[in-house]
């Protein structure tokens, strides 16, 4: 009896490298490492400048740096800077944005859509207010007003499936339950999702996975909008693991959050630089070439993704002995590669990308589509 014919399983080899290579582009960046371990071959055709040439191809973002300035009269004004790299040097700097925004109070809460910028509620006064800055020609144009006034320090305001959800934002004295809204950018209209028991204490939370998550003192809360009502928001006790496979509390605080390829990170005040395991749902640090522990320890100002890469801004060096006229705003560049459970960490460039003065302070910064 003749045995049944079997056909070959298709495969990547057996393209041609041309189309391996546009495919292989859209992969992110951190999972190159482990594409090099696949074989000779896909190693090869990660590593070829032809395969860097094509990657410059793909559509990009700006990173965005808006500064703050607070006079003796107790009046700010902002001020926006764009991340620039020089072709000659390879070096980067932050250059004055070359669309001059309009005047406006922008301390607000931010997220960018596209290359656009949201500005949702108020300050240190809660605001009902929408504004929208259009990054490539510079207007910003007021939207429809939220329900209920906000404020940045108390509010979660996050982007999931290209709508803008906008979690808790007033005192906790106003009660436990806060209305969540959601904001439709096609349609520029709210909508109303439900009441969950928000108290942020820092202003750190971001997307991932289509989910919003909240980072503050000791403990991480997680909120599903696909989840039944009460239901959508858990919050979990911080930690980390041990050496001996259990888990300790992460008692931090974390004072800056960003997400890197559907990653989260978190700089954290005694803790460092650390990134969240959605298995475990444990901090973890970064770990080297070398497979041990990547301490990154420094008070970051700002924190973003940009070209796949994690980019860290911080203020540093000045002498305490005299009175400061201006400040360094100094980088570095983190590349993250995942290797099992892991996620490795290597410094590309870290220098300074711009001096300014010393009353300036990180407010904003966001990657916006060009």
């Amino acid at each position: 009896m003749s045995k049944k014919y079997t056909p070959p399983q298709p495969s990547l080899s057996s393209l041609p490298d041309d189309i391996v290579m546009r495919c292989l582009v859209r992969v992110p960046r951190s999972y190159h490492l482990i594409i090099s371990w696949v074989s000779k071959d896909l190693r090869s055709l990660v590593r070829s400048p032809e395969f860097n040439v094509l990657r410059s191809t793909l559509p990009k973002s700006s990173l965005h740096v808006c500064f703050e300035q607070n006079d003796d009269d107790d009046n700010s004004s902002f001020h926006w800077f764009t991340l620039n790299e020089s072709l000659t040097t390879k070096e980067y700097g932050l250059v004055p944005n070359p669309t001059p925004f309009p005047p406006h109070k922008y301390g607000s809460s931010t997220v960018a859509v596209g290359s656009k910028i949201f500005f949702i509620g108020g300050s240190i006064e809660p605001s009902s207010d929408l504004w929208i800055l259009d990054t490539r020609s510079g207007n910003i144009t007021q939207g429809p007003s939220m329900s209920v006034p906000q404020r940045q320090r108390n509010a979660a305001v996050e982007v999931i499936d290209g709508k803008i959800y906008v979690l808790g934002g007033r005192p906790h004295i106003d009660g436990r339950f806060h209305e969540v809204e959601v904001f439709h950018p096609k349609s520029e209209t709210w909508e109303l999702a439900g009441m969950e028991d928000v108290l942020k204490i820092s202003d750190c939370s971001a997307s991932v996975e289509e989910k919003v998550y909240m980072v503050d003192y000791k403990k991480t809360s997680v909120y599903d909008p696909r989840e039944g009502e009460g239901e959508r928001l858990v919050q979990m006790v911080s930690q980390r693991p041990t050496e001996g496979g259990s888990k300790d509390k992460l008692k931090d605080m974390a004072h800056r959050v960003c997400v890197v390829e559907d990653v989260l990170f978190a700089f954290f005040n005694n803790t460092g630089l650390m990134w969240f395991d959605t298995k475990l749902n444990v901090w973890r640090r970064l770990v080297g070439r070398d497979g041990k522990e990547l301490v990154i320890t420094l008070y970051a100002g700002a924190m973003a993704e940009y070209e796949g890469r994690l980019v860290v801004f911080y203020m540093g060096g000045e002498d305490i002995l005299y009175i400061p006229v201006t400040q360094s705003v100094r980088c570095m560049f983190v590349s993250l590669d995942r290797a099992g459970g892991k996620i490795c960490g290597t410094i590309d460039w870290s220098g300074i990308v711009a001096t300014v003065p010393f009353l300036f302070r990180f407010l904003h910064c966001l990657a916006v589509s060009d």
